[in-house]
């Protein structure tokens, strides 16, 4: 029930944070002309109350999600996080009354099969790290990003990609800290552990990097687009990081329940009118 809690709850509140975000951060950009006047775009958005809204809602869910990771391995917890595309079209649906088509109903049903068949498995810890294969793993996945950042001129695809891999590696830091972090033993050396502590210094960089990147994607990009894309790659990343990095088990269920629930993440992607170039 604990690691529903955590995990479904915050879900919820993601999706409500990036739909109020989304509201608040293009309603400036229309204003102001978007990050082509960057001062004039960051006044407005701290001081648009939908932004900051979204922003709370975001803060709480992160709280609940940051206490799941702490305690559940990232391959359990992740695919529970591809709920907030489920959500967010399902508010849509009840309460914008926006349309359903076939395909994200088929993409719910994937998710929701996916989630169905992990029930088995729900509130495992199976973690055992590997530090030095954290950091090969963050570096390949930085080093792949930055690549298709230079290769792709689809800004809304670069920002997306930016966006998901930052918040799945910057997960990824947070469960090695976390896996060594005692609540028991807490005293003021330990925060200066903390600080010295390259894999925080880590987390704080991709996740400053992925949020700087939700408001530029925000800004210039299309909602319906931004949120499946970055949610499907921020829980492929730390998904995959749970069986290269802490070892947790992987049983052919867990497999079908994550390959069925990352399947429902890719086709709540809408398509795309034009593709990447290359430069």
């Amino acid at each position: 029930m604990l690691f529903l809690l955590l995990t479904i709850g915050p879900a919820f509140l993601f999706a409500c944070g990036n739909i109020l975000e989304k509201s608040g951060v293009s309603t400036v950009g229309k204003r102001t002309g978007g990050v082509s006047k960057p001062w004039q775009f960051f006044k407005g958005v701290v001081t648009n109350k939908f932004w900051w809204l979204g922003i709370c809602c975001s803060g709480l869910a992160t709280v609940g999600y940051y206490i799941a990771m702490a305690r559940y391995d990232l391959s359990q917890v992740q695919p529970m996080m591809v709920l907030n595309p489920v959500l967010t079209a399902l508010m849509g649906f009840c309460i914008l009354k926006e349309v359903l088509t076939k395909r994200i109903v088929v993409a719910i049903c994937f998710v929701v099969a996916g989630l169905l068949y992990s029930v088995e498995n729900l509130g495992e810890s199976t973690s055992v790290q590997n530090v030095t294969m954290l950091w090969s793993y963050a570096g390949a996945l930085a080093v792949i990003t930055l690549i298709a950042h230079l290769w792709c001129k689809d800004r809304e695809m670069v920002d997306s990609l930016i966006m998901g891999v930052g918040f799945g590696i910057s997960a990824a830091f947070y469960k090695s800290v976390a896996m060594d972090f005692d609540l028991d033993a807490v005293s003021a050396s330990t925060f200066f552990g903390l600080l010295l502590d390259p894999r925080v210094w880590g987390y704080v960089a991709t996740y400053g990097i992925a949020f700087l990147y939700s408001q530029i994607s925000f800004s210039r990009g299309r909602a319906l687009f931004i949120v499946p894309f970055s949610a499907a790659v921020g829980a492929a990343v730390p998904t995959l990081a749970g069986a290269v990095v802490f070892s947790e088990a992987f049983p052919i269920g867990k497999i079908i329940s994550v390959v069925l629930v990352l399947i429902g993440a890719a086709l709540f992607v809408v398509r795309r009118p034009h593709s990447c170039k290359h430069k």
